[in-house]
């Protein structure tokens, strides 16, 4: 094989925590795209998505010697970069021969440190990667120097390490292959989103945009940037229909930050799902101040089910340090409209921003419990590489960098005025008193019985939930 395309082993409890029976095996979509453009351009290419397969490293390495790889391309987010790090040391060590390159978020917001922390990486793609592992493959199998390849950071045979110029940012989307779903092994009884992410199965997730003009201080934008741009319809349903007539999809998780920001497309798209009676159902994200009355209609009759909201604090200042500019206001009339659409609205919220107090986070909980929101998420504040947080998080809390730690659920950051032991006690507080009451409860309930088939995931979460709940309670106890 030329090239095969590596997502590393990360077990569902590295991932999540006691909450791994409710979390997502949902396939790598950059892998899927990057191996289509790798065979499009003739290589024998393949993909091993040993993360969403559960895969341990042991099993990984097993498989990649009886593929036999010419380039082992992996792919990490910051959570998994290390376990990407030890299984390039066990290729070089049982292939020698094999190329190692890496890309993804973490590699792209810090690619010098990456090289230096991590020396069986021979080169990695830095931003977006399709334009650069056309060029960079035909450079890998023969040999050629790296130094001419935009996007590129490499290190020399006598260990020096280059950063090139950065890649242009890809403009023209629907240039981009269909993504290689045949290349999966399993696709797609065996990948499954989280517990409360689906209505029916089997179900995939697409990413129709890219870039976001905004500057929240917590997020990395190192790999899509600012500029924003989208696929055409017409591409997108090219896409649905193909998932649907040759794999059976019924559901569709669209993944993108910035989906309302093409309000024309997006209506154009709800439309044709309603002319073309394609029957998925699906779910979105969404900024509350980008929707509107009239396109949450529409797309309820398109399919949609659930929108989630970043909302992330309901405290003044805590919103003015994230810069998110987003109001409570608009949040509340948001979840409102989407109520009034018959589409569930989700929340996601983060705890331990600098500047939390436990008043703060007070008034943030009030505020969730107060808007008819039906779900709820909270993750801890984790200052990723990339983000403008990352730089500065010492000057408000303590901050430990260990990668293996960010997964949003584990304590990695504490603003100044907190304890590592008041983020545990505020999130499971946060947790029950959302989930526990009447409404949320009987809101529950009801899906079970609307959907049986639905009902086996919701317990499994709801399991989770108790398990979480019941550990902490021990540890606040012990305490």
């Amino acid at each position: 094989m030329d090239i095969l395309f590596i997502n590393p082993p990360l077990t569902m409890e590295e991932r999540y925590n006691d909450l791994k029976e409710a979390g997502s095996s949902m396939p790598s979509l950059g892998l899927l795209i990057l191996a289509s453009i790798a065979r499009e351009a003739g290589y024998d290419a393949g993909i091993l998505d040993a993360c969403a397969m559960n895969m341990d490293l042991a099993r990984t390495l097993s498989r990649i010697k009886e593929l036999r790889p010419k380039i082992a391309a992996l792919t990490a987010v910051t959570l998994s970069i290390v376990s990407a790090g030890e299984l390039a040391s066990r290729i070089k060590e049982e292939l020698p021969e094999c190329a190692v390159i890496i890309g993804g978020s973490h590699f792209t917001a810090i690619p010098g440190e990456t090289l230096r922390e991590f020396p069986y990486f021979d080169a990695g793609v830095v931003g977006e990667g399709e334009i650069t592992i056309k060029e960079l493959i035909p450079a890998m199998l023969s040999g050629s120097a790296l130094s001419g390849i935009k996007g590129v950071a490499f290190r020399s045979p006598g260990g020096e390490i280059t950063v090139n110029e950065p890649r242009e940012y890809l403009m023209d989307l629907d240039s981009i292959p269909p993504p290689a779903w045949d290349l999966l092994s399993g696709f797609p009884k065996d990948y499954v989103p989280a517990s409360f992410r689906y209505r029916r199965l089997p179900a995939a997730s697409l990413v129709v945009s890219r870039g976001c003009p905004n500057k929240c201080s917590f997020c990395d934008r190192s790999v899509f940037g600012s500029k924003i741009r989208s696929f055409s319809v017409d591409y997108i349903m090219k896409m649905l229909w193909d998932l649907k007539k040759n794999y059976g999809i019924k559901e569709i998780l669209f993944e993108d930050d910035t989906f309302f920001l093409f309000k024309k497309k997006l209506g154009e798209m709800c439309k044709r799902m309603i002319d073309e009676k394609i029957d998925l159902s699906w779910s979105c994200l969404a900024r509350a101040d980008l929707v509107d009355r009239d396109l949450l209609k529409l797309m309820k009759p398109a399919g949609c089910w659930q929108v989630a909201y970043g909302i992330e604090s309901a405290d003044p200042k805590v919103l003015e340090l994230m810069r998110k500019k987003v109001s409570p206001g608009q949040v509340e009339n948001a979840v409102k409209w989407t109520r009034e659409a018959d589409i569930l609205s989700k929340g996601f919220f983060i705890l331990g921003f600098p500047g939390e107090t436990k008043e703060s986070f007070r008034r943030t909980l009030d505020f969730g419990k107060k808007i008819p929101l039906d779900d709820f998420s909270l993750f801890k504040i984790t200052p990723f590489p990339g983000s403008e947080l990352y730089s500065m998080a010492e000057q408000y809390g303590s901050f430990d960098r260990d990668w293996k730690k960010m997964n949003l659920l584990n304590t990695v950051f504490v603003p100044e005025g907190l304890a590592g032991e008041d983020m545990d006690s505020m999130m499971l507080k946060a947790q029950r008193e959302f989930y526990v009451r009447p409404r949320i409860i009987f809101s529950y309930i009801k899906r079970m019985f609307s959907n049986p088939a639905f009902a086996g995931k919701i317990l499994s979460g709801m399991k989770a939930f108790l398990r979480t709940q019941l550990s902490g309670g021990k540890k606040e106890e012990e305490k």
